[in-house]
């Protein structure tokens, strides 16, 4: 048994059938969501609370007696054991100086992108991207005016994307 903590915002709580269990799902930056399962009330109630508000989340890893077919290791159990609303994200270690040569390995100077923003970000790339086609081809531009006009047309395709979104209720 483990201790572990993650910081980062709920993405989803999802009751378990037939049970009183909840598990929260929780994007920390990673790959994947971390998965917190408890049943005890008063957590469930404050995980509910924390929202879409970034969050420490701390939990046990327990291996479970049951193995996974697919790997031959047994599962691995997370319990949620505290919530605490507010923290800030902790970045990674960066690999030493000399591994930066390798251009598959470089440093990152941001906070990994969490919640909305990563959806916001995903769409502001893809205006970019369409808005670039729009200027390609027959329809180019002086290599003077292209950056302002793409960005100009993207910002103008984002815009219209959001434009029947109502506001957030928090």
């Amino acid at each position: 048994m483990s201790e572990q903590t993650i910081t980062g915002i709920c993405q989803e709580i999802a009751q378990k059938p037939g049970s009183d269990w909840v598990e929260f799902h929780i994007d920390g930056g990673g790959k994947y969501p971390v998965r917190l399962s408890t049943k005890l009330q008063p957590l469930i109630e404050l995980g509910r609370a924390a929202g879409q508000s970034l969050a420490t989340w701390t939990y046990n890893e327990i291996e479970s007696e049951k193995i996974n077919e697919k790997s031959g290791k047994p599962y691995v159990n997370r319990y949620l054991e505290r919530v605490e609303i507010g923290g800030s994200v902790q970045e990674p270690e960066h690999p030493e100086p000399e591994k930066w040569a390798d251009a598959s390995v470089s440093p990152s100077s941001r906070p990994p992108v969490l919640g909305g923003d990563k959806d916001r970000l995903i769409l502001r790339q893809v205006c970019i991207k369409a808005a670039a086609e729009v200027y390609s081809g027959e329809h180019a531009l002086a290599e003077d005016d292209l950056p302002l006009a793409v960005m100009k047309a993207a910002q103008r395709f984002e815009t219209w994307c959001y434009r029947d979104l109502e506001p957030p209720p928090f």
